[in-house]
């Protein structure tokens, strides 16, 4: 699995399979590392990071692509 933007699967016509939507990035370290072992996933795309540095709350979206 490799990382890849979400313009570039976008415009090489891969296909979305799944997303992740999490708020602690070590969970978010943990999912990529077992979906690794996946074969039907080939690349990932870090979408979205959001962090409010006030409540010290954020958001990450991971996206996976084949």
């Amino acid at each position: 699995m490799k990382l890849i933007t979400h313009q570039d699967a976008e415009a090489r016509g891969l296909k979305k399979i799944g997303s992740i939507i999490e708020e602690d990035m070590s969970k978010v370290i943990l999912m990529i590392e077992r979906l690794k072992e996946n074969k039907k996933i080939e690349y990932y795309s870090a979408d979205l990071i959001l962090f409010d540095e006030v409540n010290h709350v954020g958001n990450i979206e991971i996206s996976f692509w084949r």
